[in-house]
């Protein structure tokens, strides 16, 4: 069971790391929409120039929203676990059990000393995902894969292993570490969102291949499911997007 301290103090560094507001977060957002709209306009309203460079702008806000909504999902994540510690906590006093300072000490909660290491572990892989160092945070990720393969971080530790390949361009191994994710936590939060990036980098495979309808069929099919499957996910407003921009 993780220590709701050490919790609380991930969700203030996220927070304070990625210096994000909800203002900022919603702008680009919006940025976001104008630009596809701009996109869907076509040549005819716009101009081929005015295209590319729509183009080059939806890449970017893509990028920027994704790094957003990183920080934002982490923190949510660490607030959701520092609460649900707080509970535990509560309802064991209530119920006769141990005194606060002795609840770490109990067997059911395992090693503290092990679940501080897990925890400072992953926080520190993904503090080097948002400092831009993808390649030394793969092999963070990996590490504590390979420590910690049952934590409860373990399906976001592989996520953001795909995220890393994606930002370095090797969108093949993207592919495949977001796959899975997918087949190797099923129930876990972040599928939708690892289906949705899976689709994004077979769109970028297709662009770098010349076979770019082979891989926008195969995307589509992702984004798709995405919708179906994960009707409530935030994720699913951007499937729609990505689907309204591939076209009928």
């Amino acid at each position: 069971m993780m220590d709701p301290r050490a919790a609380l103090w991930l969700v203030t560094g996220a927070l304070l790391a990625g210096c994000v507001t909800a203002p900022q977060f919603y702008a680009h957002e919006r940025e976001f929409d104008e630009a596809m709209r701009g996109l869907r306009s076509g040549p005819g309203a716009v101009g081929d120039a005015r295209v590319a460079e729509l183009g080059t702008q939806v890449d970017a806000l893509q990028d920027e929203l994704s790094r957003l909504r990183g920080t934002v999902e982490e923190a949510k994540y660490f607030a959701e676990q520092a609460l649900s510690e707080a509970r535990s906590a509560r309802q064991a006093m209530a119920s006769g059990g141990a005194a606060p300072g002795n609840i770490a000490a109990t067997p059911a909660l395992g090693d503290p000393t092990r679940l501080s290491a897990e925890i400072r572990g992953y926080e520190e892989a993904f503090a080097l995902y948002r400092g831009g160092e993808y390649e030394a945070a793969i092999d963070r990720f990996r590490s504590f894969l390979q420590n910690y393969g049952s934590s409860d971080y373990a399906d976001n530790a592989l996520f953001w292993m795909g995220e890393c390949y994606a930002k370095l361009g090797d969108y093949e191994r993207a592919v495949l570490t977001f796959q899975d994710v997918v087949k190797r936590y099923p129930e876990g939060n972040k599928v939708p969102d690892a289906l949705y990036r899976q689709g994004i980098a077979l769109l970028e495979i297709g662009q770098r291949s010349g076979d770019q309808r082979t891989y926008d069929v195969a995307a589509r099919q992702i984004f798709e499911r995405i919708v179906r499957q994960h009707p409530q996910s935030e994720r699913v407003v951007e499937a729609q997007r990505q689907l309204e921009a591939l076209g009928p």
